[in-house]
């Protein structure tokens, strides 16, 4: 016999149709909502099924960066010890951004399809390498961006590090350019920037809530954190059916 009191999974098992949540066009005239409570509850909901792949993908991106880190220091030395080569040291970090930037915005990806119930898979860091080049250059721009508006009395930079949360996905799934993603994600944040900084904070609480309890919370907290963001990609923007049900 059916449970009549069960909630309803058809919404978080199966692969959304497209224009169900949001659309580049409604999200840059600000036509969605933002309750940053309601979001966190949605993706503690949704989160089963999604921890695995992202831990087994966290990792790895991890490793690499250690891997990195290491060639580092060995082939440039170390800024720390006094005994560096700049030249060096500076292209191998450039070379780790290169590398490592598509990778983690294999990560984010894994939030926005799990968001629309679509498969996720630990290799989804690794099918974003066509996009290097966009999404290093996003990357880049954004850091030099948020940097200079720190530098111009801090607020500016925060309203940046805010208004450029969705630049990633935007590169992947819309096939944006790198300006034309930090501003559309910047544009369609300004609406309801107060709700994003909101979400922000009330992210940080449970990832801080996550290490504080034993640190065995971060193993839900930033799965968690990741899921939000993309279920707040989706309800902005919506997912496009080549990201929903990418070609083999």
């Amino acid at each position: 016999m059916s449970d009549i009191y069960k909630a309803p999974q058809a919404s978080l098992n199966e692969p959304t149709e497209p224009g169900q949540y949001g659309s580049l066009e409604r999200g840059l005239a600000g036509q969605y909502e933002l309750k940053p409570v309601e979001v966190i509850k949605q993706a503690w909901a949704m989160l089963p099924g999604m921890k695995s792949p992202f831990w087994i993908a966290a990792i790895i991106y991890g490793m690499l960066s250690l891997g990195f880190s290491f060639v580092t220091t060995t082939v440039a030395g170390d800024p720390a010890t006094g005994s560096v080569n700049w030249v060096g040291y500076i292209a191998m970090n450039l070379l780790q951004m290169i590398v490592l930037t598509p990778v983690a915005a294999g990560l984010m990806m894994i939030g926005v399809k799990h968001a629309v119930g679509a498969p996720v898979n630990f290799n989804e860091i690794y099918q974003h390498f066509d996009k290097t080049m966009p999404l290093f250059l996003t990357m880049l721009l954004m850091y030099i961006l948020i940097i200079i508006g720190f530098i111009l009395l801090i607020i500016p930079g925060l309203y940046l590090s805010v208004g450029f949360a969705l630049a990633m996905p935007l590169v992947i799934d819309k096939r944006m350019g790198p300006i034309e993603a930090l501003t559309t994600s910047c544009k369609a944040i300004t609406h309801k920037w107060f709700s994003f900084f909101g979400f922000w904070v009330l992210s940080l609480l449970v990832v801080i809530a996550g290490f504080l309890a034993l640190f065995v919370g971060v193993i839900w907290a930033y799965p968690l954190v990741v899921l939000a963001i993309g279920i707040i990609y989706r309800d902005v923007f919506g997912v496009e059916p080549h990201t929903v049900n990418p070609p083999n």
